[in-house]
């Protein structure tokens, strides 16, 4: 059971059809939430930037919730040396103990809510 903060409506809002059928008509769109620069239609001097980089993957910004997927990768490898078996995308990395804590009591757990912890614990 998650917690109440995560029962948000998941039907499309009005604006959200709008923008899907301007798109399906193929009509421009100036997003100015995307946060996703290589969605934005720069013009890019590719050469230029990859003379330094050697690497035509640096070209592209592919931000994952869950870490990056080589790395999950490599954690899904270091327990397969150990016999436990993992898929990636059941790995879920962040960016510390602390932020990883906050997550989970977000989703599990509400404003008042009592949660046990054994001594010792981690001090957050």
């Amino acid at each position: 059971m998650f917690s109440s903060r995560t029962n948000w409506p998941l039907t499309p809002n009005r604006l959200s059809e709008l923008l899907r059928e301007r798109r399906a008509r193929g009509l421009p769109v100036l997003d100015l939430t995307e946060s996703n620069p290589t969605h934005c239609g720069f013009a890019l001097d590719g050469e230029e930037i990859l003379a330094p980089l050697h690497d035509p993957r640096a070209l592209t910004y592919q931000p994952d919730p869950r870490g990056l997927r080589t790395a999950r990768e490599a954690v899904v490898q270091y327990y397969s040396e150990r016999g436990v078996h993992l898929d990636p995308d059941q790995i879920f990395l962040t960016a510390s103990t602390s932020e990883a804590y906050s997550f989970v009591f977000r989703l599990l757990a509400n404003p008042g809510d009592r949660i046990l912890a054994p001594q010792p614990s981690y001090p957050l």
